[in-house]
This record gives C-alpha cells, structure tokens and sequence, in this order.
C-alpha cells in the first residue's frame, strides 16, 4: 500500500433507493421516481421508462441487476473506504439514474432526472469536502445544461461536468464547438468527464451489437470513448481549448487510436487533410483514468508522455480497485510516475488549469 495521497476520478454514487429519491422529486416530477422493480428474479432499478441495468437483448446489462454495484449506506462509509485507500479527494459520478438520464426516450424525462441528480449530490457533497461535486449535463439539450451549470457555478466551485460518450444517440458531440455547450465549457473552463456503462440504453456502437453480458461490456466503455474522441478532435474541439477526461475505459487502446487518427487525417485519399497534431493536444487536454492493474500504462507513457493518466478507483462497483492493487501498483512502476497517476497529473488537470 502506498504512503502517497492519492486523488480518485472515478467514484460513482450508489442510488437503487426511492427513498433516496423521494425529496428530489415532488409534485408533477414524482411521476418521474424511480423505483426498485424485481424482474425476472433479479432486482432493478426502473427510471425514465428503462431497466436498469438492461435485462435482456442487443446492449445487455449485468445479469446481477442493481446488485452490479454494491449499495454505500452513507457518506460515512464513503469515507472510511477513501481512508483505507489513502484518497484524499474524490470526483463522485452518478450511479443508475444520472448515467441513465442520457438515455431516457422521453426529453423531459432526461432533465428532470438530471436535475434531481445534481440536486443529490451536491446535497451529499456538502457533507465532506473530499468528495467533488461533478454535475450531469445533457449534450442533446445544452441550453438546459447551461443553464444548470450556471446555476451551480452561483454556489459552489464547479472543475468538471459529467456526461457520456454517448447517449440516446450515437454522436452527441460531433458539432464540436458549434455546440453551444461545448463552447460554455471552455470558455468557463470546466473538463468535459466522458464516462460509459454498459447496459443503460445508450447508442452503443459496438456494444449493442451483443445480447452476452460479457462482450458488452468488452466493447462499451473503450469504443463509445473512441466514437467520441474522434468527433472531438476532428470537429477542431480539442484544438480549440475543450478539456476531456476519459474516465474507465483502459488506456491500451489510447495510442493506437491516437495514431490512427493522425494517419487518417494527415492523409486518406480524396479527403482534405486536418492540420492538427493528435498526441500532441492528447498530452495538452486530455486525462484518461486507469486502475493499478491496467496493462497498458507502460505502453501509454512511453509514446505519450507520464502525464495522462490518472487513478480511478471505481468504488463501489463489482470490479473497483482495492489497497491491495494499490501495493502492487506502487512496487510496479517507479516512484516519480507512481505518484503522478495517483495523485499530481489529476492535481495538475482539475486544479491548476
């Protein structure tokens, strides 16, 4: 186990609980609740018109429905994990309803879910200042998430807001800038954390290509992050100032992606070059999550750099990291590189930009 102090990006909410829910939503958006349903034998949770997590189908979900995530009771025991773990700040991402808000068919469903997230956990946050408050915005409707993030940014400190890489549609960021969101982020300066899931509904390339549990969750995460990172470099968003952090989905594949990209837009036949530098503005507006045990840090740092990538615990799902990663993390790599994935590249991208 490390000695150093450590800063975890990815931590999710756990919020398969109506009474969690009940406060924040009242009047006509109860009809919006969500509720602990049992289907098929398994408990899930039902929110905007979706199962949660998928139970069956193209895009499937973990068969062990709400039980994927294992349920954290209060902010207490939030804390007594992060104490174990020696993390001294934590980015709290949303759970069942904020992942899944993103992919409610219904427009109002989706901001009325989002809303009541983001009214949750700052509520939750307000308890401990080592957890970050990280607010859902909505990539289809960024008056809405503008609007909200102004909002909060009256309130409290706001480094980061929390999407996905995609949603009830494919592309939710292949504007760029021309959405207007996009823009409001980095003129105000706040990261864009791109964060997937398996099993929420969403437009999964790849993914919803499966009915096995097992190969969507192979192809989620990492595919849904290169689907948006490719309309975020292309589209000159990056080039333009917009910071992303790619939050649980590996760094092996980064630099063949990466690379990919360049060839393709330095040179495919009949198409005009981009004159952009890909692993250049990698190292300059990116930040990619890793879990100690990730085989594909060594190959990351040597062809982009030791300042990518930062730790994410993933507390407290089924596949979370835990002290004893962390020790075998610490006698792996160096101490130098040790401490900036654990601690100061996260430090540096959200704290001093």
């Amino acid at each position: 186990m490390t000695d150093l102090a450590i800063l975890d990006v990815d931590t999710h909410l756990t919020d398969a609980s109506v009474d969690m829910w009940r406060p924040y939503l009242t009047g006509a958006d109860a009809d919006y609740l969500p509720q602990v349903v049992t289907h098929e034998g398994t408990d899930r949770l039902l929110a905007g018109g979706l199962l949660l997590p998928k139970p069956a189908g193209h895009g499937v979900g973990s068969p062990l429905g709400i039980g994927a995530a294992a349920h954290v009771d209060s902010v207490e025991e939030r804390l007594r994990f992060m104490r174990q773990m020696r993390i001294e700040r934590a980015f709290l991402l949303p759970g069942f309803v904020g992942l899944a808000a993103l992919d409610a068919p219904d427009p109002t469903a989706r901001k009325t879910l989002a809303r009541a997230h983001n009214q949750l956990v700052y509520d939750l946050a307000s308890t401990a200042s080592e957890i970050e408050f990280v607010p859902v915005i909505l990539p289809d409707d960024p008056q809405w998430s503008i609007a909200e993030l102004r909002q909060w940014r009256t309130r409290t400190t706001i480094r980061a807001a929390v999407s996905r890489p995609t949603t009830h549609e494919v592309r939710p960021y292949r504007h760029g800038l021309g959405n207007p969101l996009l823009r409001y982020l980095v003129d105000d300066g706040i990261v864009l954390m791109l964060h997937g899931a398996t099993g929420y509904h969403q437009a999964s390339p790849v993914a919803d290509h499966f009915d096995d549990y097992r190969f969507t969750h192979v192809f989620s995460h990492p595919f849904e992050q290169m689907v948006a990172l490719a309309d975020l470099f292309g589209s000159g968003a990056l080039d333009a100032g917009l910071r992303v952090a790619l939050v649980e989905a590996g760094c092996g594949w980064i630099p063949w992606f990466l690379d990919r990209l360049q060839e393709h837009f330095d040179h495919t036949g009949g198409c005009q070059p981009i004159p952009i530098d890909v692993a250049e503005l990698a190292r300059e507006r990116l930040l990619v999550s890793v879990e100690p045990g990730d085989p594909g840090i060594a190959t990351a740092v040597a062809q982009l750099g030791d300042s990518l990538l930062a730790f994410g615990s993933d507390y407290p799902h089924w596949d979370a990291a835990d002290p004893e990663d962390l020790t075998a993390f610490s006698k792996t790599h160096n101490p130098d590189l040790v401490h900036r994935i654990l601690y100061q590249n996260a430090h540096d991208f959200f704290f001093k930009s």
